[in-house]
């Protein structure tokens, strides 16, 4: 059965997704979004933390933070034993603010698709894509769900995440060699008055491995607000025991190692009290820990994020960070870039698949590459670098504890860096990528 389907299809309710959909809908374009998941908002393996990054996208896209959400003002970093280095967020770099929040990704991607459908767009939910249609020119010109249904759009966009297999049917393999990573977490709460400083993320850098190796990773404890907390681990491809390592357990001894008096005990995935105010969450507690997780591919690991009406957003273009793993700011941002792409296009002399509309699409990925590529390259960079044990004792030791070096680091890591101007630590990093970009 052949159903009309709309001017720009969304594969994915996700950061990217929603982002791209706000974009569109606001231009005044037709826009469907499909989420294979029937049950939304859905539950989503995240650390769950709105980096300053994050939280300046969705201002961007006009998504304010709900009161419930939980605020954090700074990081605090955590070596061989267990004194915690703070560094706050920096203050004053452009638009970015000084502050970040946790929020379950449920409801920080029900927040982000509640802005796209008051500006006029579709949500589909348990309509899972199988596969894209192409027309006569080889474009794609819709997707078949898996229920047989066809769904006929001038524009696809996947939004699928880590999982994606929509950028293969269009001649866009995942890169061999870039980094990816792999995360597990889940959620715990500690005893009345006990825990981590709740007003700030917290990131174990030397995870060890039941060999107790060192892993080029780290294990976090996210505060959700009111003693419950995200809690997870995380290690890159550049590890040798990368395809060895067994996450569930890695969680398990990571949460076992921390401190005894905070009395942390498991509990399931939370839920809003009462909608998106200031109710608070819910998380019933649970004798056996429940544990989920997802691949993190990495660096920009598509050769390009465009091709024949298919544009690639968030982590189905591979845009996580591989300086820390995160890939909510970049989902929002690409989603944004895509947006305005899509809408350029739909103006553009000659219709959908006319020379000036493909430019038009083919302007997402350069815009995305130089807003992204130098600092990846640097990420990938990276890396390489820390899978040597020498070189991460050595950041531990000299790196972490010590503010001077520590402040630039610490910026560079989650890029909080102005885009024009700034001080020394700006215009060196972004030296740094010119040449990257250069290579």
């Amino acid at each position: 059965m052949d159903d009309a389907g709309a001017t720009v299809l969304v594969v994915g309710a996700g950061p990217a997704g929603g982002a791209t959909a706000i974009a569109c809908a606001r231009a005044g374009l037709d826009v469907l979004v499909l989420e294979k998941s029937a049950q939304w908002p859905r539950h989503k393996p995240c650390g769950d933390a709105l980096t300053p990054r994050a939280v300046r996208a969705l201002d961007r896209l006009g998504v304010t933070p709900c009161p419930g959400w939980h605020r954090v003002d700074g990081l605090a970093g955590y070596g061989a034993d267990e004194r915690a280095h703070v560094y706050r967020w920096p203050s004053g770099v452009d638009d970015l603010p000084a502050a970040a929040y946790v929020v379950p990704r449920a409801q920080a991607d029900a927040a982000v698709v509640a802005a796209a459908q008051q500006a006029g767009a579709r949500l589909e939910t348990g309509a899972g894509v199988r596969r894209l249609l192409f027309d006569g020119r080889g474009r794609a010109c819709g997707v078949e769900l898996a229920d047989g249904r066809t769904l006929r759009a001038d524009v696809v966009v996947d939004a699928s995440g880590p999982s994606s297999r929509l950028g293969e049917q269009v001649g866009l393999p995942r890169r061999q060699g870039f980094p990816m990573g792999v995360a597990v977490r889940s959620y715990l709460r500690t005893a009345p008055g006990c825990g981590p400083d709740p007003s700030l993320l917290h990131s174990w850098l030397a995870l060890q491995g039941a060999d107790g190796v060192r892993l080029p990773g780290y294990g976090w404890i996210f505060p959700l607000g009111d003693g419950l907390f995200n809690v997870g681990v995380g290690q890159l491809s550049t590890s040798a025991s990368f395809r060895r390592t067994d996450y569930r357990a890695l969680l398990q001894r990571f949460v076992a190692s921390l401190p005894p008096g905070w009395g942390m005990s498991w509990v399931g995935e939370p839920r809003p009290a009462r909608g998106c105010g200031d109710a608070g969450l819910v998380a019933e507690a649970t004798a056996t820990p429940v544990i989920s997780g997802a691949a993190l591919p990495m660096g920009f690991d598509r050769a390009v994020a465009y091709r024949r009406g298919v544009l690639l957003v968030g982590d189905a273009a591979g845009l996580v960070n591989p300086f820390n793993g995160e890939g909510v700011s970049y989902a929002l941002e690409s989603g944004l870039l895509a947006g305005r792409a899509i809408a350029q296009a739909a103006d553009a002399p000659g219709g959908w698949g006319g020379a000036a509309s493909e430019r038009a699409l083919q302007g997402y990925h350069h815009a995305l590459a130089d807003a992204l590529r130098g600092y990846y390259r640097l990420g990938r960079g990276f890396t390489r670098l820390i899978a040597h044990d020498a070189v991460m004792r050595a950041g531990l030791r000299w790196v972490l504890p010590h503010p001077v070096p520590m402040a630039p680091v610490n910026r560079l890591m989650a890029n909080l860096l102005a885009e024009t101007g700034g001080g020394p630590t700006d215009r060196v990093v972004r030296g740094l990528q010119l040449l990257a970009r250069a290579v």
